[in-house]
Parts: C-alpha cells; sequence; structure tokens
C-alpha cells in the first residue's frame, strides 16, 4: 500500500456510501458466518404442516416463523440466512479467481509491452467478444450445475476488467522512476511487478473486485433461478425465487424476500466499490 492510500483511508470512515455499504456487506458475512448459530431452524428441514406459514406482518403469521415457510415447510428466516454464506462464497471465490487471471495477464502486458502486450489484447478481445451470460448457460447446461461449476465458469470469464484496468496501470507505472531504479538494480521482472508495481495498484483492484463480486451474485441468482446453478436443496438465494414462482400471485413475498436481499447486497456491495474509488483512486472520478 502506498503512503498516498495510507493516508487517505482515515477518510473511508467519513465516506457516506462506504460505510453504509460496508456495514451491510459485514451485517451479511456475520450473519452467514455465525448461521448455525443465529437461524431459528434447519434450513433443510421440511414440514408438511407448516407450509407457506406468511410472515410475521400478515394476518396469520407466527412468530416461530418470522419470514414465514416455504412450499415443504421449510423456514424462510433460516434458508435466507444460510444463503447468504453461498452469495458471498460465490462473489469472493470468483472475485479472486478472475482477479488471479486478470491480473496476471494485465501485468505481463502492461510491463513487458511488445508482443506480450499484443497476445494480452488478443485474447483480451476474443474474450469481450463472447457473450459471457451465454457460455456460462451453455457450459452449466452441460457440465451440470454446482457449485464448483459455477464458480469456475464465472471466475475463467469474468476476468476482463481485471486484465483492462491491471494493464493500463501497469503501463503508467512500468516508466516511473522507481520501477526503472529497480531494473537497474538487477531485479528480476517478476519481483518489479509483484513487488514495485502490484502494491500501487491495490486501490483498483479493490474497486474492480467489488464490481466483479456484485456481479457474480447476480448471476448466481440468474442461473440458480433457471434451474441451473446451485442444486436444491441448497438455500440459494436465487433459487429460493424459482421456488417460489409458481406462487407469485397468492404468496408474492416469497419472491419479494430473496429479491430484496439479492438487491441489498449487490447494492451494498456496489456501494463499498464506490466509497474506494473515491478514496483509494479518486482520479477515476467521472
Amino acid at each position: 500500500m502506498t503512503a498516498i492510500a495510507e493516508r487517505r483511508w482515515p477518510d473511508a470512515f467519513r465516506h457516506a456510501s462506504l460505510a453504509a455499504g460496508g456495514g451491510v456487506v459485514l451485517l451479511v458475512a456475520l450473519m452467514a458466518l455465525l448461521a448455525p448459530l443465529v437461524a431459528p431452524h434447519d434450513p433443510f428441514l421440511q414440514n408438511l404442516d407448516h407450509r407457506l406459514i406468511p410472515p410475521v406482518w400478515e394476518a396469520e403469521g407466527r412468530w416461530a416463523h418470522p419470514l414465514g415457510t416455504d412450499a415443504l415447510g421449510r423456514d424462510y428466516l433460516s434458508r435466507l440466512i444460510h444463503g447468504a454464506r453461498i452469495s458471498l462464497l460465490i462473489a469472493l471465490a470468483v472475485g479472486l479467481l478472475s482477479g488471479l487471471i486478470g491480473t496476471g495477464l494485465g501485468l505481463a502486458a502492461g510491463y513487458y509491452g511488445g508482443w506480450v502486450d499484443t497476445a494480452v489484447l488478443f485474447v483480451l478481445t476474443n474474450r469481450l467478444a463472447m457473450p459471457g451470460v451465454l457460455i456460462t448457460l451453455a457450459v452449466v447446461a452441460i457440465v451440470g450445475g454446482s457449485l464448483t461449476v459455477v464458480i469456475l465458469v464465472l471466475g475463467f470469464l469474468n476476468w476482463d476488467r481485471f486484465a483492462v484496468v491491471v494493464r493500463s496501470a501497469a503501463q503508467r507505472e512500468a516508466n516511473r522512476d522507481y520501477v526503472l531504479a529497480a531494473s537497474a538494480h538487477g531485479s528480476s521482472a517478476l519481483r518489479i511487478m509483484l513487488a514495485e508495481i502490484l502494491p500501487n495498484l491495490v486501490g483498483p483492484l479493490l474497486v474492480v473486485l467489488t464490481v466483479e463480486m456484485a456481479h457474480a451474485i447476480l448471476i448466481e441468482a440468474a442461473l440458480s433461478f433457471l434451474g441451473l446453478g446451485v442444486p436444491p436443496p441448497n438455500p440459494s438465494w436465487g433459487l429460493m425465487v424459482n421456488e417460489a414462482k409458481d406462487h407469485i400471485f397468492f404468496h408474492p413475498w416469497m419472491i419479494f424476500i430473496p429479491g430484496i436481499a439479492i438487491f441489498t447486497l449487490v447494492l451494498a456491495i456496489n456501494l463499498v466499490g464506490d466509497g474506494l474509488r473515491d478514496v483509494l483512486a479518486p482520479e477515476w472520478r467521472p
């Protein structure tokens, strides 16, 4: 982390969107980590005698099931809490995998230039020409939906933003005095990229990471809604929406609750990214 970035960190606590988004993300993360302790019921336990109980704000709601139950009698609040684990796991895993691929390609292209840059740009152009969502749907439909498959497919398809941002930043940093001094001192290219250039790209990387995390949550929810994502009976938020679609007219809360959860988490992550951009990379402001 650069000295400039370190001086900007105190501003983060006074940034409204960063504080609000970070608070929501932290709350969801704690809820996910402590899910076995805070969930009032087993999210997989079925009880047909208690099926389709409405939330407590409706006339027939019960405090034993504050958010009601689904068509199989499973507690909705418990499934929502455990579903946060899946959403955050996919967001982090996809973000880190795509970040590793994109950052590596972007660093190599930005630092070496020449034919390496041309080769990376060729790969990047071909990736951008591919309809990512359609490819994801096709691969998952052929291979089969599972948590691992969703993470790998999204991770190998969502690295382009990292590559574009890191390549541009690395080209700028490659001509700085500290990089030229390290090269003159005899440092290897790998050490220069990882120890000299990469630490100065932390700000932009964090911003792109938040964008990719939010994108991964939305794509996973869409895949699960189509029955191609996380398989049942796992409590994925997208799968909860899929299972509730037949009850939309008589029990609309079954769709609204997981839908609001997805919207809130994605919005919070985007607010964190917007705040990090302002605090760590103000030159990105429009």
